[in-house]
């Protein structure tokens, strides 16, 4: 299981710098870490283009691949509404971004401590699980699936 590059396809008008100042703002004192902020700057969100890609800390469970991200001010769902939609059902300072494979929510620890940056996937149920301890780390952690 080697780890793969990601690439993403953009579906939306890619973010401003002065956009991602906004939105931190909005979340009220939180800050976007910045390997998080880079890729938004890059791609504003972005679906994946690999379709069987997993996470090698979760290879058995088939859901722990990255389907796509969402983005910021732009597009039909967008991080914001979508945290809005998520609002009584977020941990504290946790910023949900994007969706599994499998259909559970990537989430983003954005909380000043020791869990800064660490991403989960949180499903319906309430479950959550840890994935990488920062968004880079996220991605890099992506392997090809073999079936």
């Amino acid at each position: 299981m080697n780890p793969i590059r990601i690439t993403f396809k953009n579906r939306n008008q890619i973010s401003t710098p002065e956009e991602l100042n906004e939105f931190e703002n909005s979340l009220g004192g939180l800050v976007l870490p910045e390997d998080y902020r880079q890729h938004m700057l890059t791609y504003n969100g972005g679906i994946v283009r690999q379709y069987d890609i997993v996470h090698k800390n979760y290879y058995g469970l088939g859901d722990g691949g990255i389907s796509d991200f969402l983005s910021i001010k732009y597009g039909g769902y967008t991080v914001e509404k979508f945290n809005e939609d998520l609002s009584d059902r977020l941990p504290t300072g946790y910023l949900a971004i994007g969706f599994t494979s499998g259909g559970g929510d990537i989430i983003m620890s954005l909380n000043n401590d020791a869990t800064y940056g660490n991403t989960k996937v949180r499903y319906t149920e309430g479950e959550k699980i840890d994935l990488s301890p920062s968004f880079i780390k996220l991605l890099n952690d992506m392997v090809e699936a073999e079936y």
